[in-house]
């Protein structure tokens, strides 16, 4: 949180925000198998417990009385006691009230939940926005199971999405869904050359207009009488018996559609081309949705949860401007190298260089384990990190290799000392796997005084995939990543499409 308390007040006009839904479930990305088993990656933890840090959150807001989140955190901890749940509210209430200084007055923040924890959201939202100030609980029909398998339950088809926004202030761009083909037909049902079209009164008898004389017919019009002149002219005034009113056409190809309603069962879950393969993406379109309803031309929109970047794909499309936020060093990968990888996106809060890697594997080993991997183009990290069985990544080979194509990685964030231990006890994961080749990846080079290492490594000799030939086993560094080297490896898979991806060779 403390990278938004460094912002000025006021500066973005619309946040949208996917947070963790307090659904006790753990997120994985599958890709491939394992020992005949899924193998997967863990993207995140939604899984909250009641902790040191939550009841000291907890404690700091229910003291701070001038704090918008004060009543609903004490209020919600007399209900619920010490709980998971609370450790969650305490959390998002931190950083929503955070978000409350960032809002313009004329923006908006949609808040995207689950039935789960919705109800308590909604109240702390009330005490951070002012319950004036919510616009709506919108209803997205996220799946539509005909066979639902749930047994002691209505099948959950649906997430919740509150929507705050000064009542007066904020910026609202009204927006239509398509009328239905029975609308069509029923109401739209003339014809000419123009297209179809319905017919709809020239009068407005309880509007307070005053009468005229049209053509011969006196009446209460709505229209001036140059515009109904005009309209004559232009052949879009219909009388349907002598001397009756006149009736204007209404072209189906002008209407704007159907205003835009709370439930929104039109827009279908992620698939196909679209999908990532992040267990929580949201489609594109939901997002160009609430962007084009509540962000104006060239705004800002901030994700502070930005997970895969469907937020951030979707303001960049729409011309806005925009900035994402995630804990994730594997999330942020995904949207510059599957996203937006066509374009240059500044980056913050990773290592940028060797003594940022070097702090990094200090600070978070596991974190820096994940991160390193991800330097490796077509290899993703294990999901375990304790008890790994000697295995922190893994990636599939386009091509075969004596019917494998499993390629595995291992990191050793710390010192070098007992490296030719390390590297025997690798070559034993990979005999054991299957693998065709590894990677040992370290935080710096290893050197020619490595020699026995070096030695384990090259007794395990090359391997042939067409015309090129490569080593089965090869230590790579950090430091030779900030230096622009990559291994020397065959072409991979793509972990997050199953697609073919050109692969990036030793310089």
């Amino acid at each position: 949180m403390d990278w938004m308390q460094k912002w000025p007040d006021d500066c973005i006009d619309l946040i949208y925000l996917d947070p963790p839904f307090k659904s006790d479930t753990n997120y994985n990305i599958l890709f491939g198998t394992q020992n005949g088993k899924p193998a997967q990656l863990q993207a995140f933890e939604d899984t909250w417990y009641w902790n040191e840090k939550a009841h000291e959150r907890v404690e700091n807001l229910k003291g701070a009385i001038a704090h918008p989140a004060h009543k609903p955190i004490a209020g919600l901890h007399l209900m619920l006691g010490d709980c998971g749940m609370l450790a969650y509210l305490s959390y998002m209430a931190e950083r929503l009230a955070e978000m409350k200084r960032l809002l313009k007055p004329t923006g908006s923040i949609y808040l995207h939940c689950d039935p789960s924890a919705s109800h308590y959201l909604k109240t702390i939202m009330d005490g951070i926005f002012d319950g004036r100030n919510f616009r709506n609980e919108i209803v997205w029909k996220r799946r539509a199971d005909k066979h639902n398998l749930a047994t002691k339950t209505m099948g959950p088809l649906h997430d919740v999405i509150l929507w705050y926004g000064d009542i007066e202030e904020a910026n609202y761009n009204r927006q239509y869904t398509p009328y239905s083909k029975d609308y069509i037909d029923s109401h739209y049902k003339h014809k000419d050359e123009r297209g179809n079209y319905r017919l709809l009164p020239c009068t407005n008898e309880s509007g307070g207009n005053k009468p005229y004389e049209f053509r011969g017919v006196n009446r209460a019009w709505r229209f001036s009488k140059d515009r109904m002149e005009d309209m004559y002219d232009q052949n879009l005034l219909v009388q349907l018996k002598p001397e009756g009113p006149y009736y204007y056409k209404k072209y189906l190809k002008d209407a704007e559609g159907v205003p835009l309603q709370d439930l929104w069962d039109d827009i279908s879950p992620c698939r196909g081309k679209e999908s990532l393969g992040y267990p929580t993406q949201k489609p594109r379109a939901l997002l160009e949705r609430i962007i084009n309803a509540s962000c104006p031309p060239h705004g800002i929109v901030f994700d502070p949860f930005c997970g895969c970047g469907t937020a951030i794909d979707a303001a960049q499309r729409l011309n806005r401007q925009w900035l994402g936020v995630d804990i994730s060093s594997f999330a942020i990968d995904l949207i510059v190298k599957e996203r937006l990888q066509d374009r240059s996106i500044p980056v913050a809060g990773i290592p940028l260089d060797l003594t940022g890697a070097k702090r990094f594997a200090e600070a978070d080993r596991f974190g820096f384990e994940k991160w390193a991997i991800n330097r490796v183009p077509g290899f993703v990290p294990n999901e375990k990190q304790v008890g790994d069985g000697g295995i922190d990544g893994r990636a599939k080979l386009m091509n075969k290799w004596n019917d494998l194509n499993l390629a595995l990685a291992q990191v050793k964030s710390g010192g070098l000392g007992g490296l030719a231990s390390d590297a025997r006890d690798f070559l034993h994961v990979m005999q054991r796997e299957d693998a065709v080749c590894g990677v040992f990846i370290t935080t710096e080079k290893i050197d020619g005084r490595k020699r026995s290492a070096h030695e384990e490594f090259e007794s395990m000799g090359r391997f042939e995939i067409g015309a090129n030939n490569y080593p089965r086993v090869q230590f790579w560094s950090i430091e030779e990543y900030f230096d622009g080297r990559f291994p020397n490896l065959p072409p991979m898979l793509n972990p997050y499409t199953g697609k073919p991806m050109a692969q990036i060779h030793l310089i």
